[in-house]
């Protein structure tokens, strides 16, 4: 009955170093995917790059406002012109 209690408690024992060794490693690589991290190991090294990526992040999204504004008024525009073929 000893024996049997011993082995219990050493298997857990065992498996509760193998948990903690396995949160110990998961921690590790969630520390390696931080925000942070990840800006620092990604962005340019020289401040030419930053500020060329920069600008064509904003030419980018100046092009998309665009698009999206110039939207509406091309369905007004094709509306109009099935309303003239008579179509609609």
């Amino acid at each position: 009955m000893d024996r049997e209690a011993a082995v219990i408690r050493a298997e857990m024992s065992q498996t509760r170093a193998q948990l903690d060794q396995k949160i110990s490693l998961l921690e590790a690589r969630a520390r390696e995917f931080s925000p942070r991290r990840y800006a620092r190991d990604h962005m340019p090294e020289y401040l030419a790059e930053r500020v060329i990526g920069s600008a064509l992040a904003l030419f980018g999204l100046v092009m998309l406002v665009k698009q999206l504004r110039g939207r509406g008024d091309r369905r007004a525009r094709v509306h109009e012109a099935l309303i003239s073929y008579g179509r609609w």
